[in-house]
């Protein structure tokens, strides 16, 4: 009798335990907590931004405040369900990374979660950052980077080398390098893969990332190259100094005992400047192109014995070191004795010793125009060479050529006068009978037939090939609206913001903070929709370089993000009403202009 009390007890146990597990949470129990692993960061630190949504796991992705003092990641998500007592407890956690760009004192929030149909916010969070303490290579810090350029003084067109390192005596990885190089003042040629190799400073062994560029000042003055950020995990392993012995002690040994810690850094290099020198103005040469380096030039003709008409190939390569991609070469002055027709440059570009070298070869066709013996001049570069800090020019040596009358002449067909006297010039066509149609001999019979324009005529010619056009272009948009995820999206943008707005039309009844919250909802699905991204989680500073990528009007992105700046107040503002209206009206206007220009 108390086995079957149990046993049907135990039965009773079970059946509350799966109806509690499986039991949804109410939207009362809702709350959401904003957290940060810490509040004082370094610029070389970021800290963990999680979002705990306790009572459902069925919400969109938080909705984040404009943050542009950080470069912002998700880290992913992480679920839980619990049940204490029969009550089923569920939560979902949203984990993001923040980087700072500067420092000082920045407020993270409020930030915003939809769920039920209401909106949840968080409270702000306050973060200081602070300054790194400057980098120390006395062996003190496990990791820490250099920069430099191969000269602070420069003529404009000449080579630099900029070189990156990173220094580490800790494992290191998944490296992500931002390295700007000042494109308003520099062209940039990449110098061949990173480097890798072990060096010793003050005494202490690290591990070397080298990597460098080449950089070509394209304009005087005194010219930035900014600092250059490395985002990379560094991995500290540590032992356990369990001392017992027996059993414990196998496991002291430290193929068991060591534990690895990662920690997510940033380091940023300082600023360098590099005064740029223009060329110098004594002894420059007539027609001098901005060839800056060291080079040679030669001149081969395909054929040298050749025929009036026939063509031959003029080639010439210049190669050397220095910018060889900027080097250009004028059409050869020979109107006058060839027809002449120039081909597109030839780019050969090599890497020797951080030097960029190689060769540009230009070719024309040539094609004689007389016969006789000719020689092709001589042809000149003119080059600046900084090293030696002058201007410096380089011939071809002439070429001789052989050009022979053409073998097939042109036939000349020549009319001669009769002789005097009686002499019978027989005609050239005589008439042998005539045709069913008549021959018009005369030039009286041909005169210029006007035809009326037949509209149905030209109507029953063009409609087929105008209906086949229009035909093809539904066809292929249709297609494409099937297969095309983003122009589906694009498509519908329009007509999906219209439909959500007349039904908020018709909404009498929403406070202005519901109001706010909708509207800004659809226009962020819209802009969302036309660009092919998550708009729910987009925000306001985040709409305007958007925008401005896809090309959209300057007025109109501040629009955008000043209408959206506007609800998202209004959402925490004191409860109002009376400018409901005036709101969907000025977003129905806004989606309207930038459907026209999208």
């Amino acid at each position: 009798m108390f086995t079957f009390k149990l046993s049907k007890f135990s039965k009773i146990l079970t059946t509350l335990f799966w109806i509690a597990l499986t039991s949804p949470a109410w939207a009362d129990d809702i709350s959401v907590l904003a957290t940060v692993d810490r509040n004082q960061i370094t610029l070389e630190d970021s800290l963990q931004l999680s979002i705990t949504i306790q009572g459902t796991q069925n919400t969109p992705p938080p909705e984040l405040p404009s943050l542009p003092d950080f470069r912002v990641a998700s880290s992913g998500t992480s679920s839980s369900t619990q049940i204490v007592n029969f009550e089923r407890s569920v939560s979902i956690i949203h984990n993001y990374r923040l980087t700072p760009m500067s420092t000082g004192q920045f407020k993270i929030g409020p930030i915003r979660v939809r769920a039920n149909g209401k909106t949840y916010a968080t409270k702000p969070i306050i973060i200081a950052v602070k300054k790194p303490t400057a980098p120390d290579q006395s062996g003190d810090k496990p990791v820490f980077v250099e920069t430099r350029v191969s000269k602070n003084e420069a003529f404009i067109g000449e080579q630099l080398i900029y070189t990156f390192k990173l220094f580490h005596r800790v494992e290191a990885k998944n490296f992500d390098l931002s390295m700007p190089f000042g494109a308003s003042y520099f062209q940039k040629e990449e110098l061949g893969k990173a480097k890798a190799y072990q060096t010793v400073v003050n005494g202490i062994q690290y591990q070397v990332q080298e990597i460098s560029v080449a950089l070509f000042p394209i304009k005087t003055g005194k010219a930035e190259i900014p600092p250059a950020a490395l985002e990379f995990d560094i991995y500290y392993r540590t032992q356990n100094r369990n001392n017992r012995r027996g059993f414990n002690q196998f496991f002291n040994d430290p193929f068991f005992s060591q534990g690895t810690r990662a920690e997510h850094k940033v380091l940023r290099s300082k600023p360098l400047f590099v005064e740029i020198l223009p060329l110098p103005a004594q002894g420059k040469p007539i027609g001098f192109k901005n060839t800056i380096g060291e080079f040679s030039i030669q001149a081969n003709l395909g054929k040298n014995d050749l025929e009036v008409g026939d063509t031959t190939t003029l080639t010439i390569t210049v190669s050397g070191k220095g910018n060889v991609r900027g080097i250009s070469f004028p059409e050869p002055d020979l109107k006058n004795l060839f027809k002449i027709y120039p081909d597109q440059p030839e780019l050969k570009q090599t890497v020797t010793g951080m030097q960029i070298s190689g060769e540009k070869i230009f070719k024309f066709a040539l094609v004689p125009l007389k016969p006789g013996p000719m020689t092709l001049p001589e042809f000149t570069l003119s080059y600046f060479d900084p090293v030696k800090i002058g201007y410096r020019q380089v011939k071809t040596t002439p070429i001789k050529m052989n050009i022979r009358p053409s073998s097939t002449p042109e036939s000349l067909n020549l009319v001669q006068s009769p002789p005097n006297g009686n002499t019978i010039v027989k005609p050239e066509i005589e008439i042998l009978g005539e045709d069913i149609l008549p021959l018009h001999t005369k030039l009286d019979d041909f005169q210029n037939i006007e035809n009326p324009l037949n509209l149905s005529v030209m109507i029953g010619f063009v409609s087929p090939a105008i209906f086949f056009l229009i035909s093809a272009f539904f066809i292929q948009q249709k297609k494409r609206l099937t297969t095309d995820v983003a122009f589906y999206r694009s498509q519908k943008a329009f007509k999906t913001a219209t439909q959500k707005l007349k039904i908020l039309d018709h909404s009498n009844k929403m406070d202005s903070k519901e109001f706010a919250s909708e509207l800004s909802e659809i226009l962020r699905e819209y802009i969302g929709n036309k660009l092919n991204m998550e708009g729910k989680a987009i925000t306001a500073a985040e709409v305007e370089p958007k925008l401005k990528e896809s090309d959209f009007d300057t007025q109109q992105v501040d629009n955008t993000r000043k209408l959206l700046e506007k609800f998202e107040a209004l959402q925490y503002a004191p409860k109002t009403s009376g400018n409901n209206q005036d709101l969907l009206n000025e977003s129905k206007d806004l989606i309207k202009i930038l459907e026209k220009n999208s």
